[in-house]
């Protein structure tokens, strides 16, 4: 950070003809005077001379309260109360109050407030308030309050408020109010309001507000709300809504709401196709009957639900050829001994006919079948078990039936 404000400080002062000397004990900047091919109205019987009028070709003086305007360069000892403005640099030794206008930077020793616009770069030793505009980046030495915007980047310590950049925001201890990235939002601490990003939102401790990204969301602690197509924290207390979703350790009584739910705590609560805690049992099935001439799952059981997925030949007639399926399953059971379950189910199956629609039969169907199990452990890992239910089978196009009977299937439940 330090580096950067350096070297477009640099750039101010030899656009300007300057030089760089220690800081004194009076209030004074770290620059020195140089030339100055300008017209001002000063008054001189003030410490420092205040510039109330400047109009030239580059300037250096000591303060601006008023107006300066130069073709190349501006800058001031101290401080500028006022509208500065210039082709290439504005440079503030202390502080800028007003509106800073140039081509190329503006840069301020420590406190930018107003109104700030350049066509590459704005840099602020402490602090930014206001509204600061600049074609690359925003960078400041401590926060960003009020309203960044920027073609590549904002990098501050803080951000509070409004910031919106085309690549990244990137901050090293805390984002608050609305942040938009193009490609990432970074904060090294905590993120209390809302990330919104087309790539990766990452929040080095905690996340408090809304992560929001196209492809993932990263934070050490969740405590809000994570919405993208993967979603990861250590320990989620919130929401993650997405297609993956991960927390890898205990303590996290948070919900976790998409297709895959991973998590490490027994007390997670998980709404999705597959949950997966330190209890679930994954277990393969291999069965048969007047539905799925043959068929192999996979099923994901935990303390009273389960989920199944799985693929088979779907029956469609004798003289038929093969046609294939996939389905998947959720339902609930209960143990009536240590080794029988009773369950019931609600299962969906997409059918692809292949060359049965040479003759007469639709290209895809798909089916609902309700069924009610009774499951025997014959050993821990070894069981079998007899389904029985009804099933109604429809074309996807136009939505007619075309198929609705009583289904049976039996088969071992392995692992």
């Amino acid at each position: 950070m330090k580096r950067t404000f350096i070297s477009a400080f640099l750039l101010g002062g030899i656009l300007a003809g300057t030089h760089l000397s220690a800081q004194e004990t009076k209030p004074a900047s770290a620059l020195k005077k140089g030339p100055n091919v300008s017209l001002n109205i000063t008054n001189k019987k003030k410490f420092p001379p205040r510039t109330y009028v400047n109009l030239g070709l580059f300037s250096n003086y000591s303060c601006l309260n008023g107006l300066g305007i130069n073709a190349i360069s501006s800058l001031q000892h101290y401080n500028s109360y006022g509208m500065q403005i210039s082709g290439f640099t504005n440079v503030s030794g202390l502080k800028s109050t007003g509106v800073q206008i140039s081509g190329i930077a503006n840069v301020t020793g420590k406190r930018a407030c107003g109104f700030i616009l350049s066509g590459l770069t704005n840099v602020t030793g402490t602090s930014a308030y206001g509204l600061s505009i600049a074609g690359l980046g925003n960078i400041s030495g401590g926060d960003i309050k009020g309203v960044g915007i920027a073609g590549l980047v904002n990098v501050s310590e803080d951000t509070r408020g409004l910031a919106i950049s085309g690549l990244a925001n990137v901050n090293k201890d805390i984002q608050a109010g609305l942040i938009i990235g193009g490609l990432m939002n970074v904060s090294g601490n905590s993120s209390r309001g809302v990330q919104l990003t087309s790539l990766l939102n990452v929040s080095g401790k905690s996340n408090q507000g809304w992560q929001l990204a196209g492809l993932g969301n990263v934070s050490v602690e969740n405590k809000g709300v994570q919405t993208a197509l993967l979603n990861y924290s250590v320990t989620n207390r919130g929401v993650q809504l997405g297609v993956g979703n991960v927390n890898t350790k205990n303590s996290s009584k948070g919900y976790q709401i998409g297709i895959v739910n991973v998590s490490t705590d027994s007390t997670a609560h998980q709404i999705g196709c597959i949950n997966l805690k330190p209890q679930t049992r994954v277990q393969m099935l291999i069965s048969g009957g007047n539905a799925n001439k043959a068929s192999l799952s996979i099923r994901f059981k935990n303390k009273y639900t389960y989920t199944q997925i799985g693929t088979g030949a779907y029956y469609l007639g004798v003289d038929n050829k093969l046609s294939v399926t996939g389905f998947y399953r959720a339902g609930v059971y209960h143990s009536l001994t240590d080794k029988l379950d009773l369950s019931a189910d609600l299962g969906y199956y997409h059918i692809e006919s292949l060359e049965n629609k040479h003759h007469g039969y639709p290209a895809r169907l798909y089916a609902i079948e309700p069924r009610i199990s009774l499951e025997y452990s014959l050993t821990k890992k070894f069981g079998l078990f007899l389904a029985g239910g009804y099933g109604w089978t429809r074309t996807y196009k136009g939505n007619q039936a075309f198929d609705k009977k009583m289904v049976i299937e039996a088969g071992m439940v392995l692992f």
